[in-house]
């Protein structure tokens, strides 16, 4: 599927879920790119850069995370991420096979606007969990991505590329796995603050995340 095409997939399945069936799109207007080669981190709070695979990436995170501040965005209807997320060394996931341990559950969270005290169906949450561990017949340490928490899948399901780990694994050369993620919400509002985190329990060796290619988009319905 081309690229244009999965981005109008998108948009629809998020128009269906909404309970628009008659619409149409204008054109996508790019708002923020950053693949932090640059050292521009205009809007970014938080910001920590370290070099992963020969690329300056943001992070490695453990425990925390960063905002992205977008101060004047065009009149839209969705706003829409697109980056390539870096799941380092040891995640479980959802803990086991049976997702029983959800206490101890290694997720990934992205939020926007939450200084904004939104209500009910108005919030903006997205949460899911990533497995680098084992995964085999019988036994496996579930995840919940492409789905969100607390939905199961095997481990390193949707993964797009596996490379060295970062620290605990460093020496493995699948303990790194990369996802590209492609996110849409509704969103009208002029501004924007985009929140990235995590929910882990180990240290920072043995689990942490980095981001990178970091695009925003909106859309408008006509």
């Amino acid at each position: 599927m081309s690229g244009q095409n999965s981005r109008v997939l998108i948009i629809a399945l998020v128009l269906i879920l909404m309970g628009c069936k008659d619409f149409s799109l204008k054109p996508e207007i790019a708002v923020y790119n950053n693949d932090f080669e640059s050292e521009d981190y205009t809007g970014i709070e938080g910001v920590f850069i370290s070099i992963f695979e020969s690329n300056r990436v943001m992070g490695f995170f453990n425990k925390r995370g960063f905002n992205l501040n977008l101060p004047s965005l065009p009149e839209h209807d969705f706003i829409r991420l697109t980056f390539d997320l870096y799941v380092h060394d040891s995640w479980e996931g959802n803990a086991n096979l049976d997702g029983e341990a959800l206490d101890e559950k290694d997720s990934w969270v992205l939020e926007i606007d939450t200084a904004k005290n939104l209500k009910g169906s108005d919030i903006l949450y997205y949460e899911t969990t990533f497995s680098n561990g084992l995964c085999i017949p019988g036994f496996c340490y579930t995840q919940s991505f492409p789905d969100q928490f607390p939905l199961t899948n095997d481990a390193k399901k949707g993964a797009s590329l596996l490379t060295n780990g970062r620290c605990l694994w460093s020496n493995t050369p699948t303990g790194t796995s990369m996802y590209k993620m492609d996110l849409v919400f509704p969103h009208k509002d002029r501004t924007a603050v985009l929140t990235f985190y995590d929910k882990l329990n180990g240290n920072l060796c043995d689990e942490s995340w980095s981001l990178d290619n970091l695009s925003v988009s909106t859309f408008k319905k006509e």
